[in-house]
């Protein structure tokens, strides 16, 4: 099946739904006021983790089946691969093709997960440099089993990312097929990847965390420009199966710990 007659049968919305990258936890669950608590939303102990920076821009999909893609925006597909016209939200299609992103061929669905940045793209495009745009990719999935568009929307949407019955924690479980961290760094010759960072989580309390940001990332490494102003978001943790994602932002933990 083409990746048109995909759409067609299934229909754009569950073609959309079954592509959009999930949401990611903080390490630290949310209190009152966007202040951090000391309980955890996801059980870590005795995983490896491996951070990469969380680049502050707007997330790019690449949805990619036999020799023809998608182009998306975290919310909504922009674009079809033989369309003269594209939705121009945020200039994302512009700067995928000016930036010369591969749209790779593939014998499965494979959807590539990146961070469009600097320019004009977020408030915070300064930190990277607002004459120019960066792309680098976080996460690629495959999906090799396609019957999961005969469920509804819904369903769908649950599969790609839902709470595991738990009284330990909210550890998400992610229907998406990621590539693991050693798969994806064979990629590195075909897309730019985020930045990885040597971290260290210590007894992960809130001032271990904040310190360790500060030590290990305290400059973005994805810089566009000489006028960039090189302040970093934080950093994501994966283990190395990519089944466990987690956010660790300087501003949650500057914000909880400048409180008390």
């Amino acid at each position: 099946m083409t990746l048109k007659a995909l759409i067609q049968k299934y229909g754009k919305e569950k073609i959309n739904t079954l592509t959009k990258y999930p949401s990611i936890l903080t390490l630290h669950k949310f209190g009152e006021k966007g202040r951090l608590t000391h309980e955890f939303t996801t059980n870590i102990v005795g995983e490896t983790m491996y951070a990469t920076e969380k680049i502050d821009g707007t997330n790019v999909r690449i949805v990619s089946f036999g020799d023809k893609f998608l182009i998306g925006s975290r919310k909504c597909i922009l674009h079809y691969s033989d369309d003269f016209y594209w939705d121009e939200s945020m200039d994302i299609v512009k700067s995928v093709f000016d930036l010369g992103v591969k749209c790779m061929s593939t014998e499965h669905l494979t959807i590539v997960f990146g961070e469009l940045y600097g320019g004009k793209v977020t408030a915070n495009s300064k930190n990277y440099g607002k004459e120019k745009h960066g792309f680098r990719v976080f996460d690629i999935a495959v999906i090799e089993d396609l019957s999961i568009l005969e469920r509804t929307v819904a369903e769908i949407s649950s599969w790609r990312e839902h709470t595991l019955d738990s009284a330990v924690d909210d550890t998400l479980a992610y229907g998406q097929n990621f590539l693991s961290r050693s798969e994806l760094a064979a990629y590195k010759d075909t897309y730019e990847l985020v930045p990885n960072i040597e971290f260290d989580l210590g007894d992960m309390s809130h001032q271990t965390i904040l310190g360790a940001l500060n030590k290990f990332i305290p400059e973005t490494k994805v810089a566009l420009t000489a006028s960039a102003q090189k302040r970093p978001e934080g950093v994501v943790i994966r283990n190395e199966n990519r089944k466990k994602i987690l956010k660790l932002r300087f501003e949650d933990y500057q914000r909880t710990l400048k409180k008390r």
